[in-house]
């Protein structure tokens, strides 16, 4: 996911891009979420390639050590880059996470003008995600036998879109979107995975709504909590979660925001609130964002702009 700021009018939202849900879901009665059940995403970036393997594998280990379980690799293109593809960079550290029996989420492509582009209307919505989902199938197919490969240990795929109630305020808007993604599910054999972050534009029970017309088409969402980046007041953000069903995944921001910064920057949060995260009672699968603010002493992973 591209980390940046979004302006919105009206209500501000600054955004950090990742997106969004991850795996399993549970269904019906409440539920505890255990230790195997824990995810985490990952944003790659070009200054990650000159991490040695080995440290990688370390860190693929310690964080196995803390419970997680599964990582979201948040996209293996973004825009023209492609991370070496199936053969490169990008590859050889997802297979190591393998090796340590992490299994894996496979995000594709990202677009990095969609933010701007989505902020329209029906219309020009509708002709901006044709174009985007022929992209990222594209890149689908780049992967494709890298995956059959590699087919036991990966969950599914992520679709690296973020979507928001700011973008898709109207039910007309939600429907027409409904009917883009049940397309793209019958497009693929594996399990699909979407993120939603909240805005603060919908009520509480719309938003539920939304989650259930997206999870009826076979998607697995999550929805960001928005603690990092301080968008919504607190009980604001507490209410949307807890009127989701179980079955909806929460994506756990253990980043700060510098909301006072013109760029994005934020800082990892402390040890202790990782372990209340990781020790939090919940009938909501989990994940976390990410693998770069994780405060722990072996992590390699420079935060944005870190020399």
């Amino acid at each position: 996911m591209a980390t940046h700021i979004t302006k919105f009018t009206g209500k501000q939202v600054r955004r950090c891009c990742l997106t969004a849900f991850f795996f399993c879901l549970l269904t019906g009665c409440e539920q505890t979420v255990d230790s195997h059940d824990l995810g985490i995403f990952y944003q790659p970036l070009n200054q990650d390639r000159d991490i040695p393997l080995q440290q990688w594998q370390h860190f693929g280990t310690e964080i196995k050590s803390i419970g997680i379980k599964n990582v979201v690799i948040q996209w293996t293109k973004y825009g023209n880059e492609a991370f070496g593809e199936s053969h490169g960079w990008l590859a050889k550290r997802m297979e190591a996470l393998q090796e340590d029996n992490i299994k894996l989420w496979v995000g594709l492509y990202s677009d990095p003008n969609y933010f701007r582009q989505i902020h329209s209307d029906s219309a020009t919505q509708k002709a901006y995600l044709d174009e985007y989902f022929a992209q990222l199938h594209k890149s689908y197919l780049q992967w494709q036998t890298w995956l059959k490969i590699h087919a036991s240990k990966v969950q599914g795929l992520y679709l690296p879109l973020e979507l928001t109630d700011y973008d898709f305020k109207t039910p007309a808007q939600r429907e027409q979107l409904a009917q883009i993604l049940k397309q793209q599910v019958k497009l693929y054999d594996e399990p699909l995975m979407i993120s939603l972050y909240l805005s603060g534009q919908l009520p509480e029970n719309q938003i539920k709504q939304w989650t259930e017309q997206l999870t009826g088409l076979g998607l697995i969402v999550y929805v960001q909590d928005g603690a990092g980046t301080q968008a919504l007041a607190t009980d604001e953000r507490h209410a949307y979660l807890n009127n989701l069903g179980c079955n909806v995944g929460v994506i756990r921001e253990i980043f700060v925001q510098d909301k006072d910064a013109k760029t994005f920057k934020a800082d990892r949060v402390s040890k202790g609130k990782l372990d209340s995260i990781l020790n939090e009672e919940t009938c909501h699968p989990n994940t976390m964002f990410s693998l770069r603010y994780l405060p722990i002493a072996s992590n390699p992973l420079k935060l944005v702009g870190e020399k």
